[in-house]
């Protein structure tokens, strides 16, 4: 079966891994260790990537990241092969450093942030040999940062990985939850594959269908059109453009006390333009009610009848997105 080519879009979720050629080691100091991060950290500047969490193993490494601009096979590119070229200048060996191309699953949401970054965070941990007994003693990894403050990387989204679960939660203390939720992992390690359909990509049966239907297509320029038809406008990508016209960070739209520029037109348009449920509104705007996003909505609503310039800027938001309203009553 030949291989589907990669789907990217802005704002797309993905679990990438790599590995070394015919099982290689890709690292052999902490100074091949240190060079591969600082690549990544060039890449999150150049590429505006979001990095949930990482692992470095010496033969293969994970990464759980999301791209706002549909540049993954473009970063990773640069990336990987900076990499390749300093390693055989350093090592003086030649031919392939990797296994043919990297692995890129697509992830449907946040929703499944935790249980693929406990997969990729319990990596030293499992196998035949074991690297660490416990993960927060692996050095090459992001998860010694869900531990503890002090070990933070300021490139390493925490709170992003956390917003989901504060959603359901209530925002109840997500750092012992996640430390919790990983030490019984290792009691009992659990097989990221099951969540996986096709191996190739985490999510629903729904979501399957959709990244099939852009991975079919035969040219970028050619099914722009048919592909937003088939691929809904994300929530993500909604708040993103909305913050963006309003002049805020998006990251101030979480949160009950909230009072940012926009946030109750970001709301309106996730309720028009997606299929996303009121329950699961009110997660993405950390509210605490599963119904509290209609206060929201409706607030959306009445600024869009009563003001002056929030339908022209709701204009320029949809005109950003590529979406017709005329399409959607």
């Amino acid at each position: 079966m030949p291989r589907l080519p990669r789907v990217q879009f802005p704002g797309a979720i993905y679990h990438v891994v790599a590995r070394g050629d015919g099982r290689r080691r890709l690292f052999h100091d902490d100074g091949h260790y240190q060079r591969f991060t600082k690549g990544l950290v060039n890449e999150v500047d150049r590429s505006q990537w979001i990095v949930i969490a990482y692992c470095w193993m010496p033969n293969h490494i994970h990464l759980l990241m999301q791209t706002p601009l549909p540049n993954l096979s473009r970063g990773m590119q640069h990336w990987l092969s900076g990499y390749a070229n300093w390693y055989a200048k350093r090592n003086r060996r030649t031919g392939h450093l990797f296994q043919g191309r990297y692995k890129s699953f697509l992830v449907e949401d946040e929703g499944y942030y935790w249980n693929l970054s406990r997969y990729i965070h319990l990596n030293p941990c499992v196998g035949d040999r074991p690297i660490v007994d416990k993960p927060h003693a692996y050095a090459y990894s992001s998860y010694p940062g869900y531990t503890s403050k002090s070990k933070r990387l300021d490139w390493v989204a925490y709170e992003d990985h956390h917003r989901y679960w504060c959603g359901l939660n209530g925002g109840q203390d997500p750092v012992s939850a996640y430390r919790r939720y990983v030490q019984a992992g290792l009691a009992k390690p659990e097989s990221v594959a099951v969540e996986r359909l096709r191996e190739w990509v985490y999510g629903s049966e729904a979501f399957l269908k959709r990244a099939l239907a852009m991975a079919s297509g035969e040219d970028e320029g050619r099914n722009r059109r048919r592909r937003r038809r088939i691929e809904p406008v994300s929530i993500d990508e909604i708040i993103l453009a909305t913050a963006s016209e309003f002049s805020v960070d998006a990251d101030e739209y979480f949160g009950f006390r909230s009072g940012a520029a926009g946030r109750d037109i970001a709301a309106m348009l996730c309720r028009r333009w997606t299929s996303a449920t009121l329950k699961e509104l009110s997660m993405r705007f950390g509210l605490g009610h599963p119904d509290s996003a209609s206060d929201l909505i409706k607030r959306g609503k009445r600024q869009l009848d009563s003001s002056r310039n929030i339908p022209q800027r709701v204009r320029r938001i949809e005109e950003l997105l590529g979406l017709n309203p005329e399409s959607r009553v």
